[in-house]
């Protein structure tokens, strides 16, 4: 009987910890949940013609495993901008905390800042 009752035990063990096993995201699919934060991101940069270049303005994104960002996105003062730059500091954060949990490395060159937005067929581009 408590050989019964042990062999119980075990197993309600095992299933809860498996259970709570199921709740980790793999790499990949973190990687994916970054990537579909940034198209968000990008979307909301891109929804305004660049027609003057006025009301564009840009910030960095990401964070490189050694520091750092990993680059620059333009965007235009038109849309929410609140909205857009909480969204930039969740990526930031959120690469960060991948960086940190999967040990990942990178390169530690430092991205050229770009001096201003450039407005070219209705697109921004950076001047350096």
């Amino acid at each position: 009987m408590k050989k019964v009752k042990f062999i119980r035990i075990i197993f309600i063990f095992g299933v809860f910890i498996s259970c709570n096993n199921n709740n980790e995201l793999t790499q990949e699919q973190e990687e994916e949940n970054l990537n579909q934060l940034f198209s968000k991101i990008e979307n909301l940069a891109t929804s305004e013609n660049c027609d003057d270049l006025a009301e564009w303005t840009f910030t960095s994104y990401g964070n490189k495993a050694c520091g750092g960002p990993v680059g620059f996105i333009a965007y235009s003062t038109n849309i929410d901008t609140e909205l857009f730059l909480e969204k930039i500091e969740e990526h930031r954060t959120a690469q960060s905390e991948f960086n940190e949990k999967w040990a990942i490395i990178s390169d530690c060159s430092i991205p050229s800042q770009p001096s201003v937005v450039i407005c070219e067929n209705g697109n921004p581009v950076f001047g350096y």
